[in-house]
């Protein structure tokens, strides 16, 4: 048996082994670790207090909503997301198997509800009808269909190998899933909760988080092999394009008024800034922003003036100020922050 004190260790270590093979660098499952029975309150930098943030830390199994208050959710904790209207943070638990959630009230956590889901569930959307929520289960090759009214899965989707990033069409009609060993997005029918389409990425291709366009013509998703971000179209459901972002790009934030993403490069230790105004089919890049450690999870405020960087390795959020896109900030007291949110306060 291995001492308990050396099992973050030894878990770091097998990460870092995972993501040289091409595996995710949160794929792995961590190892129990000693969480404080109430997790301190991480504090808020000033610029960020018209808004609430929440991060998921993967490590700790904690969500941090900055200045307010740490829940410790389990053992490990992986993606968060929001309701419709910012009332509820979902958060997915990888060391349980469960998708949880919280009732939102001025930056604090209360009401937890959970579901049983599928094997290591990573990220999810709530559709539009608010009746369900769809999670994706990286090691389950499916995604579980959630009632919100029972809180059960009332049916699991197959999907190819390894689903991660989802993102909902502007329309509520489709889901669309990055599925990272399948080579493929998934496309979903929201009403029928069936698979009706893959999209076919290129052979040794990893489609890791996923964007979509204000008009949702174009999926846009990181390719966590070859450094791309690729740009699919809905209509025909077929890539057209492909631009060059950094190594191990992962997760992709969208601006709300739809003209720009930003794409976390892991192994580049960078987010990239593309323009998407001129043309949503041909992404651009418009400079390259250096964030300290492994940027994984992104996350914009929703005025888009700030975009918060979750930094594995480094331990930390970074706070990017999109006037002049720099790094203004960086938060830390976190482990191993995998994810990150934005709110109006």
């Amino acid at each position: 048996m291995i001492a308990s004190a050396s099992r973050p260790l030894i878990w770091l270590v097998m990460m870092v082994t995972l993501a040289g093979c091409g595996a995710p660098l949160s794929a792995a499952r961590p190892a129990a670790t000693a969480t404080p029975a109430t997790p301190a309150a991480i504090p808020m930098p000033p610029m960020l207090g018209a808004y609430h943030i929440f991060a998921a830390d993967l490590l700790t199994g904690d969500v941090a909503s900055l200045g307010a208050q740490t829940v410790n959710v389990s053992r490990s904790v992986h993606g968060l997301g929001l309701s419709p209207h910012d009332h509820w943070l979902y958060v997915t638990d990888v060391s349980g198997d469960r998708l949880v959630a919280y009732r939102l009230q001025n930056g604090r956590l209360s009401d937890e509800r959970a579901a049983a889901v599928g094997d290591y569930p990573v990220h999810m959307v709530e559709t539009t009808d608010q009746r369900f929520i769809f999670v994706t289960n990286f090691y389950g090759a499916s995604v579980s269909v959630v009632s919100l009214q029972t809180w059960r899965v009332v049916r699991t989707i197959a999907t190819p190998r390894s689903p991660h990033g989802i993102v909902l069409s502007p329309d509520g009609r489709y889901a669309y899933v990055a599925c990272y060993l399948g080579h493929a997005i998934a496309v979903l029918d929201v009403a029928t909760q069936t698979l009706v389409a893959t999209i076919p990425f290129p052979a040794q291709a990893q489609p890791f988080g996923l964007a979509i366009s204000p008009d949702g013509r174009y999926v846009y998703a990181s390719d966590n092999f070859s450094g791309r971000l690729y740009v699919a179209d809905t209509a025909t459901r077929r890539l057209i394009t492909g631009v060059s972002v950094g190594q191990r790009p992962a997760l992709i934030a969208r601006s709300p008024n739809g003209r720009t993403l930003y794409v976390a490069n892991g192994a580049s230790r960078s987010v990239s800034v593309l323009d998407i105004g001129a043309d949503p089919a041909a992404p651009r890049v418009i400079t390259t922003i250096p964030i300290t450690g492994y940027p994984h999870g992104i996350a914009i405020t929703p005025d888009g003036r700030y975009v918060i960087v979750a930094d594995t390795a480094g331990g930390q959020l970074s706070v990017i100020d999109t006037l002049t896109e720099r790094v203004i900030a960086d938060v830390s007291g976190l482990r191993y922050p995998n994810d990150a949110i934005a709110t109006a306060a």
